[in-house]
């Protein structure tokens, strides 16, 4: 997720975005790694669409669906995330909703902003308010960043980070440690990534909640490919932790994007 140096010409057709991040539609199963005290088993999915509506722009919807099982007790979690994100890292607007057994937790809706050194990001629910932090990415600027710097042969990446938390003012930031991936991908969607680079990526996230001793409140691993796909997923929220593979890629076609004038 950085802008690129073009000409105005190029300016009009291309997006501003360094890593050229295809638009599809992919589907992850995940499983508990290990059983832990209060979890036995863990039963989750995540969907996930990227599109391409308008040429200077994203649009991101993620759905997160998990079957906790203890005993005979069953939890669901669902959310849901939808974002729109310019091309050029100066916008998101963003809603997640949560829902637990089915329940409505929280909403959390809003549009984030950002120019020179400081992001504002104006939240219309849970509550109407507005908070500004220093200068952040958004989630896929974030994501062509890293794919940016390890094809530049970089291994740490720094970031700041806003991705629609309901607390922006708690100061988002991740490290990013990339090394080279060599494993086969799986059957599923060999044929969709033969012939792309990847890497693997392992990204801590922290804020103000972080301990004293400089835990994240949350780590994932995951192998990158070159054109935004990712696969092979860890996600450890410190009380448990899912791991799962990408079962469904189906690439979208790419809105045409030519300059204003011409015809398509």
């Amino acid at each position: 997720m950085l802008l690129a140096a073009t000409t105005l010409a190029s300016f009009m057709t291309q997006p501003l975005l360094a890593a050229e991040l295809r638009t599809h539609e992919a589907v992850y199963d995940l499983k508990l790694a290990e059983p832990t005290d209060q979890i036995s088993a863990v039963d989750a999915r995540i969907a996930l669409q990227l599109t391409k509506k308008e040429c200077d722009s994203f649009g991101l919807d993620y759905r997160f669906v998990a079957r906790f099982h203890q005993d005979d007790e069953v939890t669901v979690t669902d959310q849901s995330t939808r974002t729109h994100e310019r091309t050029d890292g100066s916008q998101m607007t963003f809603t997640t909703q949560t829902l637990v057994d089915g329940t409505a937790q929280e909403r959390v809706e809003g549009k984030a902003s950002t120019a020179g050194a400081s992001t504002t990001v104006i939240y219309s629910e849970p509550v109407q308010r507005e908070s500004t932090i220093p200068s952040a990415s958004f989630p896929l600027q974030h994501i062509a960043r890293l794919i940016e710097r390890a094809e530049a042969g970089e291994r740490i990446v720094e970031a700041k980070l806003f991705d629609g938390d309901a607390e922006a003012e708690k100061g988002l930031t991740t490290t990013s440690i990339i090394t080279s991936s060599a494993e086969s991908p799986t059957a599923a969607i060999a044929d969709a990534v033969r012939g792309l680079k990847s890497w693997l990526v392992t990204e801590s996230y922290y804020n103000a909640d972080s301990d004293d001793d400089g835990q994240p409140i949350f780590e994932t691993r995951y192998r990158l490919f070159e054109n935004g796909v990712s696969d092979e997923l860890v996600m450890n929220f410190g009380a448990y932790t899912l791991e799962g593979r990408l079962t469904r890629l189906s690439y979208l076609e790419p809105v045409p994007c030519t300059a204003p004038g011409r015809p398509n």
